[in-house]
């Protein structure tokens, strides 16, 4: 199955890749429109970074010059998404670790342009942030996203290492 994947096309794969990050965003919000969960900067955070990595990874299909340029930004996203889920699922079994405010929320710190701010609460979180939520399937939706993050990581760098391996 992954020499498969490694003598997949290359475009196909990255459109695979920008399916399931930006599944995994609609999947999120689906989960928190169902629980009535409001996202919290963390979560915002997360959503962001599969937005982030699927439009890298889709302009990586889409524009083939582009695609060292375009790659790299799909794998910011996904080490930004990586790092703020991590940091919450740390915060929901160590909730006492937590400390301070997540913040105003996204939207206020856009309109200020306090993007310090924003950064800081997505990836650092608060005690709003380590409130334990509702279970799917035994996981709570931060623990989702950041399963999600390892899996799309995982498959994207045994795909990475392949290719260069198949390539010489």
């Amino acid at each position: 199955m992954l020499s498969r994947l490694f003598q997949a096309n290359r475009r196909l794969v990255l459109l695979a890749f920008a399916v399931f990050c930006f599944a995994s965003v609609g999947l999120a919000v689906l989960l928190g429109y169902l629980f009535d969960l409001e996202a919290c900067s963390m979560c915002w955070f997360q959503r962001l970074g599969f937005l982030l990595a699927g439009s890298g990874f889709l302009l990586a299909a889409a524009w083939p010059p582009g695609a060292i340029l375009t790659q790299r930004l799909g794998e910011l996203g996904l080490l930004a998404g990586f790092a703020s889920a991590a940091r919450q699922s740390w915060l929901l079994i160590h909730p006492e670790q937590a400390s301070g405010s997540c913040g105003a929320g996204l939207k206020y710190y856009l309109q200020i342009g306090n993007y310090e701010a924003f950064f800081k609460a997505g990836l650092v979180g608060g005690v709003e942030c380590s409130e334990n939520q509702p279970l799917f399937l035994g996981l709570q939706l931060p623990q989702w996203s950041l399963l999600a993050f390892c899996v799309i990581g995982l498959v994207y760098l045994t795909w990475l290492i392949g290719r260069r391996g198949a390539a010489r």
